[in-house]
């Protein structure tokens, strides 16, 4: 389902090829840094996903882009927020294997207090990022690309 889902830009343009759409901006931006998120929201019978990809210059802002997808109702708080930094991990994967430098950070959307209620799977979720040889980023941090990511969920 994932790799099945166009990504888009905001001005809903879609990106056939991800990876070669990345290869392309990073030649007139080489000092990019590519940092990806994934957030959802149960919604009724369905969980709405998506995914970012920001291309970030410091100083500067970044140039998100995103996919936005449904699937049935994921119920399990926990195997859904997972999912979300397994989704993120699948994409960051994807374009190393195309070639393109390896994305910062993935952030998380998870809270690592104790009186959050995702804090139950923050050292497992922390873990598969850093695992992977992600730095890791996550709510108490600001992370930025779930920010988005979050926003989209929401539209």
């Amino acid at each position: 389902m994932f790799n099945s889902i166009t990504f888009k830009k905001f001005s809903g343009e879609k990106i056939p090829d991800i990876e070669e759409y990345v290869k392309d901006y990073m030649k007139d931006n080489p000092d990019l840094e590519i940092m990806i998120g994934t957030d959802s929201q149960n919604r009724g019978d369905f969980t709405v996903w998506s995914t970012v990809i920001a291309m970030y210059r410091p100083g500067n802002g970044a140039h998100c882009v995103f996919k936005r997808w449904k699937t049935p109702r994921e119920r399990d708080m926990s195997t859904r927020l997972l999912s979300e930094v397994s989704y993120s991990i699948e994409c960051a994967e994807s374009l190393v294997a195309k070639g393109i430098k390896k994305p910062t950070c993935i952030d998380i959307d998870i809270n690592p207090t104790q009186n959050g209620k995702s804090n139950i799977v923050f050292a497992s979720a922390k873990g598969m990022v850093t695992g992977m040889g992600y730095e890791a980023r996550w709510k108490t941090l600001g992370p930025l690309v779930t920010s988005v990511a979050d926003w989209i969920v929401k539209k």
